[in-house]
């Protein structure tokens, strides 16, 4: 128990930094800020004051998504041709762009496609451009705290995005909700043009901001240990997506369980993955990302496919339970290795392409669960997802040793992993 209270104030110490509250705030804002308005004001307030179809809310979100997988590479591009502050600018302007566009969706709810496609391409520039910022602001000990706090930061904006609709009446103005979510956006993007992101980067980062040719990108988009990390990526956002299709048959097929009771199911699991986050982002900066992601994989593994077969509520507590620490644990590590396997020329870009193999993942998953449900049933989809993981957990073995020198220390397999990748990146 003490050791685990050490670990936790060690990344509160971290999370509570002056380094850390730029990347968090605007976390909090523009996260806040798209589940309020996508989430509950297109989905509630569009529909109930404007007589829209029912159709249109998931329509737009998926013109967003697609907007921003379209876009990802180009701002990878941008960023290191403009710079990593000015890209965090551009996304947040495009992404205040869209927002007015959503206002507007007031007088012609149609406006919502081309505003949605806006904001998705703001987000394709914003995210790669706040994790080359913070790639440079914080050591290769640091960037797993950091994400997970970002991590946690976005649970908090989800609880507050959603706990607005909760609270407003269904009947509240479209045009008001709109109006809010801009306004929190104007404050992200003023934040954001006062901060000092940009100095406390270049006087952090090793490598110098340098744009790359697009062929030396696409040889180190093409290394091997990019190519695994990549695979990882992809597999992880397929099989969250795969569990987010059947998250309703799942209690009520397969369990026989009201959506109450699922979630007062699900809900241990939920607050032991936060823990798990904050936990995972600590050990990850101290024994290494890809061991903490093949040990949270090798837990949720086994978890999945158990699951698949108990039916009886409280045990899958326990088992759902199980599950949600082992990707606890392994989440905070994919951002933080993504910014450690692009500390190279053409940094915004490689960032980008992992963020891509994200995106098509959370597109291809919904649609793999959803084939596979009504194909078979539940249970065959949380056996896949289970494949999947102990895939990602074998993929994530094969890395740490591809990554990590046979018996070095702990801080020297750190100082290891970093230098291997700088010397696949100098052999270019």
């Amino acid at each position: 128990m003490r050791a685990l209270i050490a670990l936790l104030i060690d990344w509160w110490r971290l999370v509570r930094s002056p380094r850390a509250r730029p990347y968090l705030l605007i976390t909090l804002l523009v996260d806040g800020a798209f589940i309020f308005v996508f989430l509950v004001a297109i989905q509630s307030y569009l529909p109930e004051g404007h007589h829209v179809g029912a159709s249109l809310p998931g329509y737009a979100l998926a013109v967003y998504g697609a907007a921003k997988l379209a876009a990802q590479l180009f701002a990878g591009r941008l960023i290191d041709h403009a710079g990593r502050k000015q890209g965090l600018l551009w996304g947040l302007v495009l992404i205040l762009v869209g927002q007015v566009g959503l206002l507007g969706a007031a007088a012609a709810p149609a406006a919502v496609f081309p505003a949605a496609a806006v904001y998705g391409t703001g987000a394709a520039v914003l995210w790669p451009a706040v994790y080359a910022l913070a790639s440079g602001t914080f050591d290769a000990g640091e960037r797993a705290r950091l994400t997970s706090a970002m991590m946690l930061t976005t649970g908090l904006a989800l609880m507050i995005g959603l706990g607005l609709g909760f609270v407003l009446p269904p009947s509240f103005p479209y045009a008001a909700a709109a109006a809010l979510a801009l306004a929190v956006i104007v404050v992200a993007v003023a934040f954001a043009a006062g901060s000092r992101a940009e100095e406390a980067q270049e006087a952090g980062s090793q490598h110098a901001l340098s744009t790359g040719t697009l062929s030396t990108v696409m040889k180190d988009i093409l290394q091997p240990q990019r190519l695994a990390f990549g695979l990882i990526v992809l597999l992880q956002a397929t099989a969250i997506g795969a569990l987010l299709a059947i998250f309703r048959s799942y209690g009520r097929d397969f369990l026989g369980v009201s959506l109450r009771e699922e979630a007062l199911i699900l809900a241990p699991a939920a607050m032991l993955a936060a823990g798990a986050v904050a936990a995972g982002g600590t050990l990850a900066d101290r024994f290494g990302r890809s061991r903490l992601l093949a040990a949270g994989y090798l837990i949720a593994a086994p978890a999945l496919l158990v699951l698949s077969s108990v039916t009886t509520p409280g045990v899958a507590v326990a088992v759902a339970a199980m599950g949600g620490v082992g990707l606890g644990l392994a989440l905070p590590s994919i951002a933080a290795t993504s910014m450690d396997l692009s500390h190279t020329a053409g940094q915004g870009t490689l960032l980008s392409w992992f963020m891509a193999l994200e995106g098509l993942g959370h597109a291809a998953g919904p649609a793999l669960g959803g084939l596979v449900n009504s194909a078979g049933d539940t249970q065959a989809v949380l056996r896949l997802v289970g494949v999947l993981f102990a895939v990602m957990a074998a993929t994530a073995v094969a890395l740490s040793l591809a990554l990590i020198p046979r018996g070095a220390t702990v801080d020297a397999q750190r100082e290891g992993e970093r230098l291997l990748v700088s010397r696949l990146d100098d052999s270019l």
